[in-house]
């Protein structure tokens, strides 16, 4: 597709997307401005199969964040809407990836694979911490094992663990059907959990001690995700390939 061409068509989808946030309430006015922009940059760059990753994040958090709204309201953890400060939190290591695929720092494949790890990440952390709250388990820290009181920071529980592998799994599986490459299911499972596990493991030593503030922690997430992904991609590669 020439430059011009694809210009046009990316910001026609995005104009189109921006709406449609707009409409849902997914986020707010400033995040919706930032994340148009980053999704210009991802079709820009890519194509839209890299932006309906990313996405599918977006829609995931905002359908499980509202299941059991009334119960994590009662506990003050309801989130309505998100902010900027999320849409860079666990948007941003991903477009990162991207803009380095864009001036050839990285090459397609560890591009790819470091992205949808980001997003597992990402998505495994967003099930774990919108689902694991509404389990009947008491939570026990990461670090000591202790129980601690729900939605305390580093805290985690089976069910929480358990659906954070969803997560990561849902958007493997959708890299999967959309790339035709059935490794990328693997990637999302691991990395997603590995990326959520290491936000847990950060709430605990820094995000309880005032150290770091959860977008810190959701941010070291990403990243843990995504080179988690680009290390077992080039494991596979030597390996394997």
């Amino acid at each position: 597709m020439k430059i011009y061409l694809k210009f046009i068509y990316s910001f026609m989808v995005i104009m189109i997307l921006a709406y449609i946030i707009k409409k849902k309430g997914y986020l707010d006015d400033v995040g919706i401005a930032v994340s148009t922009l980053m999704a210009f940059v991802i079709l820009m760059g890519t194509d839209i199969k890299w932006l309906l990753i990313i996405l599918s994040f977006l829609m995931l958090g905002s359908l499980v964040s509202k299941i059991g709204r009334s119960k994590k309201e009662s506990m003050n953890l309801y989130e309505e809407r998100r902010s900027l400060k999320n849409v860079l939190a666990n948007g941003l290591v991903a477009i990162l990836v991207v803009i380095m695929y864009i001036f050839g720092i990285l090459d397609y494949n560890t591009a790819l694979f470091g992205y949808v790890g980001a997003i597992s990440a990402a998505t495994s952390d967003t099930f774990s911490s919108e689902l694991g709250v509404l389990s009947e388990e008491t939570p026990r820290l990461i670090t000591t094992f202790e129980k601690v009181e729900k939605g305390t920071d580093g805290g985690i529980t089976l069910w929480g663990v358990v659906v954070g592998v969803v997560g990561g799994f849902l958007i493997g599986l959708l890299a999967t059907l959309l790339f035709n490459n059935n490794y990328l299911l693997i990637i999302g499972t691991f990395s997603g959990i590995l990326g959520n596990l290491s936000d847990s493991l950060s709430g605990a030593l820094f995000e309880r001690k005032g150290i770091l503030n959860n977008e810190h922690v959701n941010f070291i997430c990403t990243i843990v995700g995504c080179i988690s992904a680009v290390v077992m991609y080039k494991i596979h590669e030597m390996f394997w390939i």
